[in-house]
């Protein structure tokens, strides 16, 4: 075999140029190489043991159409099928896709199964060509010690191998050399026989293993063990890998040479490098999952689970910032218990039915709605902190009920009686009368003003809607919409068409976001996704079409399913485990039916295979998403967009809306921080007395109180102060009316302060919600503000926060 290639001129002084002879022009070439197999009549070639042929070899060598039928019958019946001459130094690739040289000298390989077949019981091995045995005196074959074993073959030679023992003997000789770091011995038995680089000792234990536990930073030796097929993953008896074993110096050495991927978590910086292919600064998604997948060592469902995982929360792919930064990618990896259980070989739930972290974009789209959503107020005549303008409707109501945190059964009654005469008023309304608004009225109460009552009103209202089954069904993560067959359902003793109150909760929906109230909006994320899409002509689809929205490929597969898990993670991830773990024995107990209603004809007669389980899956999310709740769902977008223009839903995440109306539900130091930064001193009242030292006493010992309070209590004093348990999702300092604290005291000379009159030492602090202020009597201690803070937060009555 003549291996050159065209010549590229001549090189000064050095001409290694040959003519190619018997063409009409002669061409110079560059000669790369010239090797031959010498063949001996008493069978001198010698083969190396049996290696496994990796499936990704046959794929690169079918392609150049390399492989060739067997015919020889010894070799027939013994089940192989295809053989291929393995050029010496071929390169091939690796399992990270680098190439390595597989046989130095040649060698055959065999395939047991058919050319577009897999390899599916790991019988494919090829035969490398190794040094030859001393014959080349002309031994004959007979004269070999009987302690040799040969095997003949129907090649014109045969196999010859060591005595038994010696092969065996060398290579405990050699990792007992390496043990007692006799590198020079090592080297030299090492390079007799090559391949012990990649042996292991009845323990498993190889050459590599012993150099990483010593932490042997020599390049040159583990470079040659890596170019004769010494794995970087390979495992001994006890579960270890050289990784396992390796110091974080060997470690980065060895990656470097097998060129594998650095460590995430030791080396964050270069790792985003290796795996930004294309050098644009992001990782791509398909970029993302291999990244991840190789971190993580994972299994082939592994992967899949990875790969969905990317396809779910990084569709677009991450930069470098967000895999580095305070709150990126890498921190919730170190973070996360679902990785954490990928690393120790678990499948997690890949839905886990709890909002993601917003990204800074996000933020933006939902500050710019908040801004939208202002001007449209103003354009009604309302204004934060205001009393409702003159248009707004009256709306007598029932006094809800003062009890309902201890008493949540009396309180739904209350609400649902609420929410009844609330339907009844509004439900002929237009938007344009939703947009005027209303002025809440409960009878019995008295309010300073219409926020805080509008606050108050949006609270029962939801909780009369979501707070128990009745109206919606219960999923794991909160409640959606009655199937279509449920026509009729009970508010407050009469029996409304099902329509009626889904299309009217889509207004309240939209007129809780317009008044900025925050309410407890336990309905399902895919509902808002529904309401986004259909705001978007691009995404709008009919309510019976039977053609998927979703991509017939894995990436469109893993957005049916985060879909689902928007209505049902539960659900999401059993169907996830139908398409990429279960086996055959457990698709045949499926049928092709959800909740007893058979998702085609004939759907319950027919079983759930392999081949089919891809349509399964997506006929289920298909009933689940577009067909049950159809009618009702629609009901629901219509209503809203009666109240608000589609128009300010686009830019925004899909799931923004709700985001907007559930807030955040935690309130973190952080939090209140920001809280304090807003009130002091812009917010404190007096203004030409907010730099006193005695205002400024008080408000730390206020502050000081709040934070020593437990979660119950800190959101127990957000209603108290602002009129509902929970900040907005944009940030504290998109509150209005801005939050201020009012401490009673006036001007008590040039320098000095005292109480009001009527607010004396032991007077309890008071929210007024509507403007979001707290008035708070001059305290004499840290001790006396506490306990009457506490005394009043913990004691007013629930939902309301009126003096």
């Amino acid at each position: 075999y003549i291996y050159f290639r065209p010549g590229r001129g001549p090189e000064p002084g050095l001409d290694t140029r040959t003519p190619l002879m018997g063409a009409r022009f002669p061409r110079e070439l560059d000669l790369l190489s010239a090797r031959a197999i010498r063949f001996s009549p008493s069978g001198a070639l010698q083969f190396s043991s049996p290696r496994r042929w990796e499936p990704r070899w046959t794929k690169r060598l079918v392609q150049q159409g390399r492989f060739q039928p067997i015919t020889a019958r010894k070799w027939v019946s013994a089940g192989a099928r295809y053989l291929c001459w393995v050029r010496p130094d071929e390169p091939l690739p690796d399992v990270c896709g680098r190439t390595k040289h597989l046989a130095h000298h040649g060698g055959f390989a065999f395939l047991f199964h058919g050319l577009e077949e897999p390899d599916t019981d790991q019988r494919d091995r090829y035969f490398a060509i190794v040094a030859e045995p001393d014959l080349a005196r002309g031994e004959r074959a007979s004269s070999v010690a009987p302690d040799i074993v040969r095997c003949t073959t129907s090649l014109p030679f045969n196999l010859m191998e060591t005595p038994r023992g010696h092969s065996t003997a060398q290579l405990e000789k050699l990792l007992e050399l390496a043990r007692r770091e006799r590198w020079a011995l090592v080297r030299h038995l090492l390079a007799e026989y090559p391949h012990f680089a990649a042996e292991k000792d009845a323990k498993g234990i190889t050459l590599l293993h012993i150099c990483a536990e010593r932490n042997i930073m020599d390049a040159e030796l583990l470079t040659s063990l890596k170019d004769h097929g010494s794995e970087w993953e390979s495992t001994d008896d006890l579960g270890r890998t050289p990784e396992s074993l390796a110091s974080r110096s060997f470690r980065a050495l060895a990656r470097t040479i097998w060129g594998l991927s650095p460590d995430l978590f030791e080396d964050p910086e270069g790792w985003f490098r290796f795996w930004d292919r294309n050098a644009n600064g992001v990782l791509e998604p398909e970029e993302l999952g291999h990244a991840l997948a190789s971190a993580y060592h994972c299994d082939d469902v592994a992967v899949q689970w990875v790969k969905s995982y990317v396809n779910v929360n990084h569709r677009s792919g991450v930069d470098q910032a967000n895999v580095l930064g305070p709150r990126g990618l890498l921190h919730m990896l170190q973070t996360s218990e679902e990785f954490a259980g990928l690393r120790q070989k678990r499948k997690p739930p890949l839905f886990l039915g709890r909002d993601g972290p917003l990204r800074e974009s996000d933020h933006v789209c939902l500050l710019h709605l908040e801004d939208q959503l202002e001007r449209l107020r103003g354009e009604y005549g309302w204004q934060a902190g205001k009393p409702a303008p003159r248009q707004a409707l009256p709306l007598p109501l029932p006094a809800p009920s003062p009890e309902g945190s201890a008493d949540p059964e009396e309180r739904m009654r209350t609400a649902r009686g609420i929410l009844g005469f609330t339907f009844e008023q509004t439900r002929g309304l237009s938007g344009h009368a939703w947009r005027g608004g209303f002025r809440i009225d409960f009878a019995g109460q008295q309010g300073l003003d219409d926020g805080g009552l509008t606050k108050a009103w949006a609270a029962e209202i939801a909780f009369a809607l979501w707070g128990d089954n009745v109206l919606f069904d219960a999923r794991p993560p909160g409640v959606f919409f009655k199937p279509d067959d449920v026509e009729t359902l009970p508010l407050d003793g009469v029996q409304v068409p099902s329509v009626d109150i889904y299309s009217w909760t889509g207004r309240f929906v939209a007129y809780a976001l317009y008044q900025r109230c925050l309410v407890d909006c336990r309905l399902c994320a895919w509902a808002f996704r529904f309401l986004s899409r259909a705001g978007s002509p691009r995404h709008f689809f009919h309510s019976r079409c039977a053609t998927p929205e979703w991509d017939d490929s894995h990436e469109g597969e893993d957005s049916m399913l985060a879909d689902l898990a928007s209505l049902d993670h539960t659900v999401a991830n059993n169907l996830w485990r139908v398409r990429h773990e279960m086996s055959e024995e457990d698709l045949r107990w499926l049928d092709f039916t959800c909740a007893g209603v058979e998702l085609e004809p004939g759907g319950g007669d027919r079983q759930v295979t392999g081949a089919d389980k891809a349509v399964y899956v997506r006929l289920f999310c298909t009933f689940l998403l577009k067909q049950r709740c159809q009618t009702n769902l629609q009901a629901f977008v219509t209503g809203f967009f009666d109240v608000l223009p589609a128009r300010l839903l686009q830019g925004i995440p899909e799931e923004g809306v709700l985001r907007l109306l559930a807030g955040r539900a935690e309130v973190s130091d952080l939090q209140l921080s920001e809280l304090e930064a807003i009130v002091v001193p812009a917010g404190l009242v007096p203004t030409k007395l907010r730099d006193h030292p005695k205002l400024r006493e008080a408000t730390r010992w206020f502050f000081q109180s709040v934070r020593a309070g437990d979660h119950a209590f800190r959101t127990r004093l957000l209603e108290f102060w602002l009129g509902v348990g929970r900040l907005p999702l944009a940030g504290v300092a998109t509150l209005r009316p801005r939050p201020r604290l009012q401490i009673m005291v006036q001007a008590d000379g040039p320098r000095g302060v005292k109480r009001i009159a009527s607010w004396q030492e032991d007077r309890l602090p008071e929210g007024h919600t509507c403007g979001n202020e707290l008035w708070l009597a001059l305290p004499e201690s840290y001790a006396q503000l506490h306990a009457k803070l506490h005394l009043a937060v913990e004691n007013f009555e629930a939902g309301f926060a009126l003096r």
